[in-house]
């Protein structure tokens, strides 16, 4: 029987409007379609600003994981995909803990695990407006601003939560949740690029402007660009670059096992992927380190000065960014570049183990909530009629037989987007080296998914040509 607190936050959905499953199949062109819409509406609430407050004043909470929440200061996706991501972050600690129970193999339970996860998401966009407002993000408001405001955010956050759902119940491609941070990610990767605002250094921030202005001006040397501070350089270049080439490597590892089948007996082998959690624990650490900065700011900023706060975090305000000087979410917060890193060794090596560790958990985890498990997979070979040569076709002796593989994967998968991330982030990867890990992995996602809806809609001809005996 689920939990008391699933029945008890579930029918706060209600109170959402509900996006309704296609009756049939959308086809390419309406997947593309509706996957396009959801884009650009996110795009614009990206630049439309909040009205009621100065966008300048008060401070920016969240300026180092902007690009994992895919969230833009003082716009409509202030929250970004903040609100999902916390409250599928909350369900999935309480669930890996066994602190509330739910048999998500059952359909049943599964349709009410998925409502309280929505509720979960509402709750969570009034609290992080209300908190916003309350910790001074926006500045001092008046009782009518902050209304105003209180509305906007809350509003925004149901359309964000709306357009994800769309997604996700089969209208578009992907996710709603992967297609921002693709396009937040995107957008940072082109102003590091081209920017042509002028960085500490006096050069142009983007590389390639400031490369054309090192090249053109004498006085200038190129080894200037190297290593900058604060400013996209050449080493986060190469770092962007050869962490695409990575995640690409890792994402298409497999583990083969060996399965035949009962009808046609004929043997072949089963791919289980090596990144088998995919990108999902780094953005749920993302959301993690987000919750630590946002809620140690929230006690420093009434406790200043108390030592069980300064645990959490201690902070100073620069340039309208707080910054950590202390305690846990000193650590959380993603190191800027290789010189920053030098400079804060500790704080850089804290940040790479504490995200590594992060990433296991969530990754072990997140296989039962997923129902990737041992356990479902033997279910669905079985109904498949698939079996394992030499292991006895039962659900409990085939899941005996793929536990060990399906949790080195996970293990192992988890360790490895962690270390890769955090020692991207060291060396200054462009939009944050969990922004590129995300967009690399997901941008591949979307590739094999509209590759293989578009295979599905080609002519006969074309199949015939392009798959031979396969297209039947």
């Amino acid at each position: 029987m689920p939990s008391t607190f699933l029945r008890t936050i579930a029918p706060v959905a209600r109170i959402v409007p509900s996006v309704k499953k296609p009756e049939r199949d959308p086809g390419f062109r309406g997947k593309l379609f509706w996957t396009i819409i959801v884009v650009v509406i996110y795009m614009i609430m990206s630049t439309v600003p909040l009205y009621g407050i100065e966008r300048e004043a008060g401070v920016d909470i969240f300026w180092t994981l902007r690009v994992i929440l895919a969230s833009n200061r003082g716009t409509l996706a202030e929250l970004g995909i903040g609100p999902i991501v916390t409250g599928g972050l909350i369900l999935e600690i309480l669930v890996g803990s066994k602190m509330i129970n739910v048999d998500l193999t059952d359909p049943v339970e599964r349709k009410l695990f998925n409502a309280a996860n929505k509720a979960m998401a509402v709750i969570m966009t009034i609290f992080e407006s209300v908190a916003y407002i309350a910790g001074g993000a926006y500045g001092t408001l008046s009782l009518g601003q902050e209304l105003i405001v209180f509305a906007q955010l809350l509003f925004a956050g149901i359309i964000i939560i709306l357009l994800d759902e769309l997604i996700q119940k089969g209208w578009g491609f992907g996710s709603g949740i992967s297609l921002f941070i693709v396009a937040g990610v995107a957008g940072r990767i082109a102003w590091s690029l081209f920017s042509v605002s002028i960085g500490d250094d006096d050069l142009y921030y983007g590389i390639i402007p400031a490369t054309i202005q090192v090249l053109i001006n004498k006085d200038r040397s190129f080894r200037e660009l190297i290593l900058r501070y604060n400013a996209p350089d050449l080493i986060g270049l190469l770092t962007t670059i050869g962490i695409a080439i990575i995640i690409i490597y890792l994402e298409s590892m497999v583990i083969e096992i060996p399965v035949e089948s009962s009808l046609y007996r004929f043997r072949f082998r089963y791919p289980i992927k090596f990144m088998y959690s995919s990108n999902v624990p780094v953005i749920l650490a993302g959301a993690l380190f987000a919750n630590i900065m946002f809620f140690s700011q929230l006690i420093w900023g009434r406790f200043e000065g108390n030592f069980f706060a300064s645990l959490l975090g201690s902070w100073v305000v620069e340039n309208g960014r707080p910054i950590p000087t202390g305690g846990l979410a000193y650590y959380v917060v993603p190191p800027r570049g290789l010189l920053w890193s030098v400079e804060h060794i500790y704080q850089a090596i804290g940040y790479v183990i504490l995200l590594t560790i992060s990433c296991y958990f969530f990754s072990i985890t997140w296989v039962e909530i997923a129902g990737i498990g041992a356990e479902q997979i033997a279910e669905q070979l079985l109904a498949s009629r698939l079996s394992i040569p030499g292991v006895r076709r039962t659900k409990s002796k085939m899941a005996e037989y793929l536990d060990p593989y399906i949790r080195t994967a996970a293990t192992l998968s988890g360790l490895l987007i962690g270390i890769v991330a955090g020692v991207a982030d060291v060396l200054g990867a462009y939009a944050s080296g969990s922004g590129i890990l995300l967009a690399v992995s997901i941008l591949k996602g979307l590739y094999e998914e509209i590759a293989t809806k578009y295979a599905e809609e080609m002519t006969p001809f074309f199949k015939r040509m392009l798959l031979g005996p396969l297209a039947r």
